[in-house]
Parts: structure tokens; C-alpha cells; sequence
């Protein structure tokens, strides 16, 4: 028996209902909320980066981007997370600046 070729069925759209589809678009047009990846009191954020055992068995805690031997202050963190005030926050959760274009120079 021979077979024809076989066509995919349109997959359409994620979300079907035009209500759905408006909140989408209008969340798309004005970017992110100032919700999302707003965090009170910066400055004092507290960034857990990671944790390295060394050969010897001791530890280097990753803080705010430098290595910390007693890293206190991370009680309760994961690698990855934030504390900024009372609120832990998840990576994705915060929004980091975009790097700089750096300025061509003229020759």
C-alpha cells in the first residue's frame, strides 16, 4: 500500500481567545510592569553566587560577586537567589541592565 504525503495540521495559536490574545498584545507594547524585577533597598541585596569546595574540603562562598570565606549573611539563600530587605528573590525574577554599547572610536 502506498502513502500520499502527509501534511502538518496548522498548530494556530497559543492563546485562543481574543481576550487573551489583547492582554498579550498590550503587555508586549508597554514592556515589562515595574512590578516585575523591582527591588527595594538595592544597596543592601544580599547576592548568594555559589559555593566552591576546594580539594582540601574548604569552602569559598560566592557573595556579591567575591569570594567570602565565612559568608555570613546567606543563611537561607541557594546559589542564585537575592535578599534585598525581608523578600528573597529568584534570578528570574530580577531585572539586571543591560551592558553598555561601547562607543566606537574614530581613527
Amino acid at each position: 500500500m502506498a502513502a500520499g504525503p502527509a501534511w502538518a495540521a496548522n498548530p494556530g495559536r497559543l492563546f485562543y481567545t481574543p481576550a487573551e490574545r489583547a492582554q498579550l498584545e498590550s503587555a508586549r507594547a508597554h514592556g515589562p510592569s515595574s512590578k516585575t524585577g523591582s527591588i527595594p533597598d538595592a544597596a543592601d541585596a544580599v547576592r548568594y553566587d555559589g559555593l566552591v569546595v576546594r580539594a582540601d574540603g574548604q569552602r569559598i562562598r560566592w557573595v556579591n560577586g567575591k569570594p567570602q570565606l565565612d559568608a555570613a549573611g546567606v543563611e537561607g539563600l541557594k546559589p542564585g537567589q537575592l535578599r534585598a530587605g525581608k523578600r528573597i528573590y529568584e534570578p528570574y525574577q530580577v531585572l539586571t541592565p543591560a551592558p553598555q554599547a561601547a562607543e566606537k572610536e574614530t581613527p
